[in-house]
């Protein structure tokens, strides 16, 4: 069984990053239909220029008045949806401990990772309903299943995505809605920029596999979570990553 995706269609958040791109650039190459959104106008913009037939939508999903102006986006577009792929979030603070964070800081990386695909999850689950099912796919990160140091907001809201994943897969089976969640390990995005090549080194010498994933790598197995391919697969935790956590 192939995971094509062909009459189905798409909402990708995030999509002007570099998984957001490399999800909205495979699953155009699979046949759907795709809504990307971003709050980067001119990263929609480039990516628009290289996917012929993907539609936008600047919004700030943060914002209560951002997600309904993606939805009108996507019923004026589509009249419907398929697949939602809640990629968008952010890194937050890296180098402080608990006691040293602002909690203005902790609000803002739970209100980009956590809470703002609670409110896309919440707008689309009854139009899926509606329709009979869907898809959603939630970008978790293996930091929700193992502490990290000093990146506590992340870690915490990445925790909350792994169970946001269980409890939208568990109250809505019955519906024909499937969600699982992909947890990426390191991945070659704009996220690295920066960060200096001795440390680099010593993420790489920790992956069994030698190296980093490509964010196509990434966007594959997305694509399968997202497809009919995957039609049992519920609730689904899935490690992407060199077998890094194993």
């Amino acid at each position: 069984m192939t995971a094509s995706l062909g009459g189905k269609v798409a909402l990708v958040t995030g999509a002007a990053g570099g998984i957001g791109g490399a999800v909205v650039r495979r699953f155009v190459a699979e046949g759907a239909e795709v809504l990307a959104a971003d709050l980067d106008a001119a990263g929609l913009g480039r990516l628009a220029a290289e996917v012929p037939g993907v539609r936008t939508c600047t919004a700030d999903i943060t914002a209560a008045d951002g997600v309904t102006a993606l939805f009108a986006a996507m019923d004026d577009a589509f009249g419907r949806i398929d697949i939602l792929v809640n990629n968008a979030g952010i890194g937050g603070p890296r180098v402080k401990r608990l006691h040293e964070l602002d909690l203005e800081e902790y609000d803002a990386v739970m209100a980009a990772n956590l809470r703002a695909p609670l409110a896309l999850t919440q707008a689309v689950l009854p139009r899926m309903i509606a329709a009979g099912g869907g898809a959603i796919v939630n970008l978790a990160s293996p930091a929700g299943m193992h502490a990290v140091p000093r990146v506590g907001p992340y870690s915490i809201s990445k925790a909350g995505m792994i169970m946001l994943t269980k409890q939208t897969a568990k109250e809505y089976a019955a519906d024909g809605i499937r969600c699982n969640a992909v947890a990426p390990g390191v991945t070659d995005t704009a996220i690295l920029d920066g960060l200096p090549k001795a440390h680099l080194d010593q993420i790489v010498a920790m992956i069994p596999q030698g190296r980093i994933a490509q964010p196509d790598e990434i966007a594959a197995m997305i694509v399968f979570l997202a497809s009919d391919a995957a039609s049992f697969v519920n609730g689904s935790i899935v490690l992407v990553d060199g077998a890094a956590g194993t």
